[in-house]
C-alpha cells in the first residue's frame, strides 16, 4: 500500500466516525450466512448414523463463519479502488476511509487465524485446509485477478464461495464424498445467474469501474440466455442426491420445487428481455439455497429420528 494511499484513508477517516457497524459490514453477513447455512448439510450427509458432537458441528459453523467474513473483509480492502468508482459500493467502510486500510488488513488477518484454529483444533486439518485454500482463491486468485481481467470472473471464482458443503463434510469425515461434491456443483452452479442479475441492474457501475462483468462485456442478451441455462443445469444436480440415495423424497419434492421456480424466473427474464426481473431473481436466488439447504437439512433430520 502506498505512502498516498495511506495519507488518504487517514484524512478519510479522521472525519468520519467508525463504529463496529462498519467492521460488521466489511464481513459481509448476508453471502457469509449463506455460506454457514451450506455447512451443515454437508455435515449431516457425513454423519448416516445421526448427529455428531455439538462441539464439532458448533466449531464447523463458527469456523466457517469467520473464514467466510476474513474472505469478506479482504475483498473491501483489496477492491476499494474499483468501490470509489461504483455508486452502489462508493459508501463502503474502507472505500469512503471509515476504516483504514491497516485497520481493516488486521480485522481479517486476526478473523482469518481464528477460523483456522478453530477448525483445526475441533474439526479436523482437512476441513481447516479447505477453508484456507478457499480464503486464498477468493481474495488472490478472484478479486485481485479473475475480476479485473477475465468475463469468467464470477463463473471460477464462485467456486470459493462454494466450500461449505466440503468442509461440512471434512469436519466429520476427512474423505470427502461424492454427495458433498454434488452440493459444491449446486453452489457453482448457482452464483452465475445469482450474480449476473445483479450485474444487469448495475451493469454502468461495473462499466465504469473497468470490471469486465459478462453484462458489459457480452451485452445483456447474451448474459440473460446465460442465465437459464445455468439454472437448468442445476436439475438434474439436485436430482442426483435422491436418484442416487444420498436423500430423501423431502428433499426431492422441496428442492425440486424450489429449482422449478429459478429455472422460470430465469427463462422469464431470458424471454421478455425485461431487466426490470433481473432484481426479483436475485432475490428469489438469495432464498434458493436457504431453500434447497434446508429442504435437505429437515430430510435428513427426520431419517436421524
Amino acid at each position: 500500500m502506498n505512502v498516498c494511499s495511506q495519507t488518504m484513508d487517514a484524512s478519510l477517516a479522521a472525519t468520519t466516525q467508525v463504529t463496529w457497524r462498519d467492521y460488521f459490514q466489511m464481513t459481509k453477513p448476508t453471502i457469509t450466512l449463506l455460506v454457514v447455512v451450506t455447512v451443515f448439510p454437508g455435515i449431516l450427509l457425513a454423519s448416516p448414523t445421526g448427529i455428531p458432537h455439538m462441539t464439532l458441528v458448533l466449531a464447523s459453523l463458527i469456523g466457517t463463519w469467520l473464514a467466510s467474513s476474513s474472505a469478506a473483509v479482504f475483498n473491501h480492502l483489496v477492491d476499494a479502488d474499483l468501490d470509489r468508482n461504483m455508486v452502489r459500493t462508493n459508501k463502503r467502510p474502507v472505500a469512503s476511509g471509515r476504516v483504514n486500510t491497516r485497520n481493516a488488513a488486521i480485522f481479517g488477518t486476526v478473523l482469518g487465524v481464528v477460523s483456522i484454529v478453530i477448525l483445526y483444533q475441533w474439526t479436523t486439518p482437512v476441513a481447516a485446509g479447505l477453508a484456507l485454500l478457499a480464503n486464498a482463491f477468493y481474495v488472490l486468485f478472484y478479486t485481485m485477478y479473475l475480476k479485473r481481467r477475465t468475463v469468467q470472473n464470477i463463473v471460477i471464482g464462485g467456486a470459493a464461495g462454494a466450500v461449505g458443503p466440503l468442509i461440512g463434510w471434512a469436519s466429520v469425515d476427512p474423505s470427502i464424498g461424492w454427495p458433498a461434491w454434488m452440493l459444491f456443483l449446486v453452489i457453482c452452479l448457482w452464483t452465475p445467474p445469482h450474480f449476473w442479475a445483479l450485474a444487469i441492474k448495475y451493469k454502468d457501475d461495473y462499466a465504469a469501474a473497468g470490471v469486465p462483468m459478462m453484462p458489459v462485456v457480452r451485452g445483456e442478451a447474451y448474459t440473460r440466455r446465460q442465465m437459464f441455462w445455468y439454472t437448468v443445469a442445476i436439475v438434474p444436480v439436485i436430482a442426483s442426491l435422491t436418484v442416487f440415495g444420498a436423500a430423501g423424497w423431502l428433499y426431492f419434492v422441496c428442492a425440486m420445487g424450489f429449482t422449478l421456480y429459478f429455472v422460470w424466473m430465469a427463462w422469464r427474464l431470458m424471454k421478455s428481455g425485461d431487466n426490470k426481473l433481473a432484481m426479483p431473481l436475485f432475490h428469489y436466488s438469495c432464498l434458493y439455497l436457504f431453500g434447497v439447504f434446508g429442504a435437505l437439512m429437515a430430510d435428513r433430520l427426520l431419517l436421524a429420528l
